[in-house]
């Protein structure tokens, strides 16, 4: 009778081990590498840790391929001392990522957009003079305006890293490589707009560039913190409260969205006697009525209530690319393969087991979202 028993408990057990076998196979495979790459300077030097703290729950997003540079050099004229810039890197993940991977870049940082268009590695910016007052919710000209958009290095005042080379670095990557950029920096909706700026990149024009810019070319970008900083830039903290299970880009993107014209962050003015309650920004629809008197440190200007304009989206993702975004929930395969594996040895060990009584412990239960 034993035997009889072993010989049933030993086909269940392969049966299930197919079954098994047969479930991990059904599970989509992932054929692209995921890699992250987040630069955080200065004031905001926590942002790095936010956004790679949302995504490393889901497994694409693996720590070996995630590098966190904090206060780090922008741009230096040698190409042959390592990977010691933003620059250096850049042109390092354009050398080595395959087509089909998928590539964040996030800069945390502050952004300039008064370099002479002269001084630039390509003369492609517009001619309309820059707004002024920043922020104008309805400037009379539109971008591209005069002057390059740059980022400063935090450790040489002296230097900066212009869009153009954004592009440059950009541009050396494959075809099939999707690009996501990520950036709250003040005028990095600028990266975006010149004859040369991204949007004239390799992977824009390969379908595969996805752009969330904190502010409008002629836009400052906000962080919120304590009084000396470090501060959280308002879109770092709407991307890290919007992320969910099954999101592609753009569907992250439209959250995150949404998240900025209904979270509201408390500011003391210079004339206010109490904090006062601002949305992070507009709703797609807002038309501009109310406005407050703004100094900056030169002039006195004008700036509607909300003191960040609505962030800049810039898409060229074909729907393939799109979908490459999509993340399973870390607990729906892990918690079945667990399952089934849990069941398959506890079968095994009964077959173990002749005549022998045994109390059966608790079930392994596992979830299916």
């Amino acid at each position: 009778m034993s035997h009889l028993l072993l010989q049933l408990y030993s086909r269940r057990l392969h049966l299930l081990g197919m079954l098994c076998a047969l479930m991990l196979l059904a599970v989509p495979a992932v054929n692209a590498d995921y890699y992250f790459y987040g630069v955080a300077q200065e004031d905001f030097i926590n942002d790095n840790d936010t956004l790679w703290s949302i995504l490393q729950p889901y497994p694409e997003w693996d720590q070996s391929r995630c590098t966190l540079r904090d206060d780090w050099s922008v741009w230096d004229d040698d190409r042959n001392d390592g990977r010691d810039t933003l620059y250096d890197d850049l042109l390092w993940y354009g050398d080595n990522l395959q087509s089909d991977d998928i590539f964040i870049f996030s800069y945390s940082g502050h952004g300039g957009w008064d370099l002479p268009d002269f001084l630039s590695l390509y003369n492609d910016e517009g001619t309309t003079p820059r707004p002024n007052p920043y922020n104008d919710p309805t400037p009379t000209n539109g971008p591209p305006y005069a002057g390059d958009e740059w980022l400063p290095d935090p450790h040489d005042p002296f230097v900066g890293l212009e869009d153009d080379y954004l592009t440059e670095a950009f541009a050396s990557f494959n075809s099939g490589i999707e690009v996501i950029v990520l950036s709250g920096a003040c005028h990095a909706g600028g990266w975006v707009g010149g004859s040369h700026d991204l949007n004239v990149s390799a992977p824009a024009t390969n379908d595969g560039l996805y752009c969330i810019l904190g502010a409008p070319e002629h836009g400052t970008g906000i962080g919120v913190g304590p009084s000396g900083g470090p501060y959280e830039i308002l879109l770092t903290t709407a991307l890290s409260n919007a992320l969910a299970p099954y999101m592609t880009m753009s569907q992250w993107c439209d959250a995150a969205m949404l998240y900025g014209e209904d979270a509201t962050y408390s500011l003391m003015r210079a004339w206010d006697t109490s904090p006062q309650d601002y949305y992070y920004w507009p709703s797609s629809g807002w038309v501009p009525s109310t406005y407050e008197d703004t100094y900056y440190t030169d002039h006195w200007g004008w700036e509607e209530a909300y003191l960040q304009l609505r962030p800049e989206v810039y898409s060229t993702l074909d729907t393939a690319h799109d979908n490459e975004m999509c993340t399973p929930e870390p607990a729906t395969t892990v918690l079945f393969t667990l399952g089934i594996l849990g069941l398959a040895a506890r079968l095994r060990r009964r077959s173990l087991v002749e005549d022998t009584e045994f109390t059966e412990g608790p079930e392994l239960l596992f979830y299916l979202s």
